[in-house]
């Protein structure tokens, strides 16, 4: 299990690539910025509003996720979320 350094929402001044979705994003987008570190390992990456949600609703604290594993198992689900937050039918 990796220990979180780093869990900002930040707005985004480049494109970038969420962890949990594998989508990309423009610039100017609302995101999470993350720092992990697990043994001698650190890393970072983006999290869009979307996974965010997804992992509030669903995930049990400590389940931990591969990067594009969302989407990749659940398009159907993540894609009424999304459609949830953006107010569409």
């Amino acid at each position: 299990m990796s220990d979180i350094l780093r869990w900002d929402t930040v707005k985004t001044r480049k494109p970038h690539k969420c962890f949990g979705c594998g989508k990309i994003y423009p610039v100017g987008t609302m995101m999470v910025n993350a720092a992990y570190a697990d043994g001698e390992s650190a890393w970072s990456c983006y999290w869009c509003e979307t996974c965010r949600e997804y992992m509030r609703r669903y995930f049990e604290p400590g389940d931990e996720v591969g990067e594009g594993e969302i989407l990749d198992n659940d398009l159907e689900g993540w894609e009424e979320l999304r459609a949830e937050m953006e107010g569409k039918p």
